[in-house]
């Protein structure tokens, strides 16, 4: 595998503007298909999430192979959370280390191998390999309607409240 690039929003922060920018912006491109599952995406992300990175509550990981836009993370921690909210690696890319690489790095900023994550019921077995590795347990299931109306979350390490 060539080399693994990540780029983390909370590095550019006031000195590289343009880098901060496109890293913003080309992870919530890549991650539009998650508005079918996410109803409120759009306003969870520009009003919450970037605000939260400019106050150093939250950062988020642009994964990038010789250029090549491969995965990301949106990942918050505060004094009351560590959470990966957001986690995808590009369907081409999948399969060759780089989801364990990109969990790596997420954990180093997390503080812990076992953050809370949720998960979509139908997207579980996908991340199966990474549960079992990390022995993630599941503390939880939120019903359909409350991210989304097409599928139950199953959360690990932690709860939803």
């Amino acid at each position: 595998m060539n080399t693994l690039n990540i780029l983390k929003a909370s590095e550019c922060l006031g000195r590289e503007h343009k880098t901060f920018s496109y890293i913003v912006s080309k992870v919530y491109e890549i991650t539009e298909e998650s508005d079918k599952d996410y109803k409120e995406r759009f306003s969870w992300y520009w009003q919450k999430v970037v605000p939260d990175v400019l106050r150093k509550t939250r950062d988020i990981f642009l994964a990038k192979i010789n250029g090549d836009v491969v995965a990301c993370a949106i990942l918050k921690k505060d004094e009351t959370e560590r959470k990966i909210c957001t986690f995808l690696v590009l369907d081409k890319y999948r399969n060759r280390g780089i989801a364990t690489a990109l969990f790596e790095e997420s954990f180093r900023y997390l503080g812990t191998t076992k953050p809370l994550i949720t998960i979509a019921e139908y997207k579980v077995p996908m991340f199966f390999p990474i549960i079992r590795k990390y022995d993630w347990k599941r503390t939880q299931i939120i019903e359909k309607g409350y991210y989304s109306n097409l599928s139950r979350e199953f959360v690990f390490n932690g709860e939803i409240s």
